[in-house]
């Protein structure tokens, strides 16, 4: 569904946009061109967290679970701080990939967000350029940056859905290896 609104949005975004003028083209295939080139990059590598973090919270899981389970057992024959540092130190590993993660995640956001400002910026300034000339009129202005700001929208949901996509695949990666 995602793929299929996004590419019928673009092309007629394409459509419309060339048919007031082609230079108002220009922006949008760039900001394509690095937009793909983003999720290209971070995406993957969101993926390769996901399936670290996945085996960082089993691991984890499994001593706690396991501390609990045989309390008996470990109040009877261990000292309650290995005990601690045991369970404290997978969960520190856990935590290492939560931050690698939040900083893939921050990078990603920080990619996106200055690409969509680029792009409302410069479709804003090519269209009010192109009216000031007298090559397209004041609807084009209005619809062109309309059309850039719901890009931006549009383009936040894509990049979280790819992302979500990406981690819940290295999950399931890190599920079929422990299996």
């Amino acid at each position: 569904e995602l793929v299929v609104f996004v590419v019928i949005y673009f092309v007629t975004l394409l459509a419309v946009l060339g048919g007031f003028d082609p230079w108002l083209l220009v922006p949008f295939l760039a900001w394509l061109a690095l937009y793909v080139a983003a999720l290209r990059f971070f995406v993957p590598r969101l993926g390769r967290v996901a399936r670290e973090q996945a085996d960082a919270r089993s691991l984890m899981t499994g001593r706690i679970t396991d501390a609990y389970t045989n309390i008996v057992t470990v109040k009877l024959f261990s000292h309650a701080r290995r005990e601690a540092a045991f369970a404290r130190a997978a969960m520190g590993e856990f935590l290492g990939t939560v931050q690698r993660q939040m900083r893939l995640v921050t990078g990603f956001e920080i990619v996106n967000h200055a690409l969509s400002m680029g792009l409302i910026a410069s479709t804003a300034g090519a269209t009010l350029w192109l009216w000031s000339t007298g090559q397209v009129g004041v609807g084009a202005v209005a619809a062109s940056t309309a059309m850039a700001l719901r890009l931006n929208g549009i383009s936040h949901w894509v990049m979280w859905e790819m992302a979500a996509l990406f981690e819940h695949i290295g999950t399931v990666q890190d599920g079929i290896a422990t299996l």
